[in-house]
């Protein structure tokens, strides 16, 4: 009997995959268009307004070399904290500033115009990629919420968490040989200020365009997976893990598209933890955008969702001990207007306890390759 080769089982595999796609989408036809045209939707509403100005400006400010200026001025800072050139202290910067595809656009530009290595790249991937203030604040906080205070603290909890992850990983890498720009390629030449406008219009646009097809996708798979029941499947298991009945609702949402899951979580009334737990992951939907953009920088992608799982626990517990020391709960934590955001000891208990687990796991690691 003849045995079939690896890439022959990968060709079966995908075929076979494909033809039960295809047999799902038409059976639930309906429930396929109405995902597509809820993601395009949710794009049109919350992310091409938030997020289109900072794809241009973060492009803008490396293709001009405004980021080796803004580097110099912030070198010190990224040097002793993150261990990392002075080249990379804008791309950081913008990260924060413009979320998740801007950090992986920026890492990516950086590298292939040769300032930055490939290690150097794949630690920023690390703590690069957070939800910015754009998509928090006025997205998630005003848009959706109507509580712009509301944003600003979800948005304040991804800084920390990235701040604090991007201090891990730099402790954690004393141990490896300095990287320096010897190996690199020069870096290019700045462009024209017609030339760096323009070329950052269309990285701004094709980046977008990407980011609204992955949404109407990751959209349509939501509603075909609802569709299935494979959302109840998930809140049952999530429910038998020990998680709350309301974070178990969004199950499916919180691992496929951030948008959806805010929405939904926005719309049912949930607390505000849970935008934050939410935010903070970033779903299926976002990771298969940074690595589009990565491309050839796809890095350890084990390593980088668990990174993404310590983000977004921690993001949550922050947001949660913010709301037992506020003594404005009430006001500033209810969500969409409707009860106050609960909080539970549960909740605190096991978001610190996984990230406590998933640091020690990293540890681990580290010590057994040295």
């Amino acid at each position: 009997m003849k045995m079939f080769s690896r890439s022959e089982w990968k060709t079966i595999a995908g075929t076979g995959l494909t033809a039960v796609l295809v047999t799902v989408f038409l059976v639930y036809s309906r429930e396929s268009a109405r995902g597509v045209l809820t993601g395009l939707h949710n794009a049109a509403e919350l992310l091409i307004p938030s997020l289109f100005p900072f794809m241009v400006l973060s492009s803008l400010m490396i293709r001009s070399g405004l980021s080796d200026s803004l580097g110099k001025c912030l070198a010190p800072v990224t040097k002793r904290l993150f261990r990392l050139p002075e080249e990379a202290s804008a791309a950081v910067l913008l990260s924060f500033l413009g979320g998740f595809p801007v950090g992986a656009r920026c890492v990516r530009l950086l590298y292939d115009s040769g300032r930055i290595s490939r290690g150097q790249a794949d630690r920023m991937m690390l703590f690069c990629v957070c939800s910015g203030p754009a998509f928090l604040i006025t997205g998630i906080g005003t848009l959706l919420l109507h509580r712009t205070e509301a944003g600003v603290v979800l948005y304040l909890s991804q800084v920390v968490s990235g701040l604090v992850i991007g201090l891990l990983t730099a402790r954690l890498s004393k141990g490896e040989e300095p990287e320096d720009a010897a190996g690199r390629l020069p870096s290019p030449p700045a462009e024209s200020p017609a030339e760096a406008f323009m070329n950052a219009c269309q990285d701004g646009a094709d980046s977008v365009l990407s980011l609204t097809a992955m949404v109407a996708v990751f959209s349509l798979l939501l509603s075909v997976g609802e569709a299935l029941k494979l959302s109840e499947c998930l809140k049952t298991l999530l429910l038998f893990l020990g998680a709350e009945e309301a974070l178990a609702r969004q199950g499916l949402p919180l691992l496929l598209e951030v948008t959806a899951a805010c929405r939904s979580i926005g719309t049912e009334g949930g607390a505000l933890w849970m935008l934050a737990l939410a935010s903070g992951f970033g779903g299926l939907c976002v990771h298969f955008q940074i690595f589009f953009l990565l491309g050839p920088l796809g890095g350890h992608k084990a390593r980088f969702f668990l990174f993404r799982g310590m983000n977004a626990f921690l993001s949550a517990a922050i947001v949660y001990t913010v709301s037992l020391f506020s003594g404005r709960t009430e006001a500033a934590f209810s969500v969409m207007g409707g009860g106050q955001a609960e909080v539970t000891s549960t909740t605190l208990a096991g978001a610190g306890a996984l990230l406590l687990m998933s640091l020690l796991f990293v540890v681990s690691l580290r010590r057994k390759n040295q």
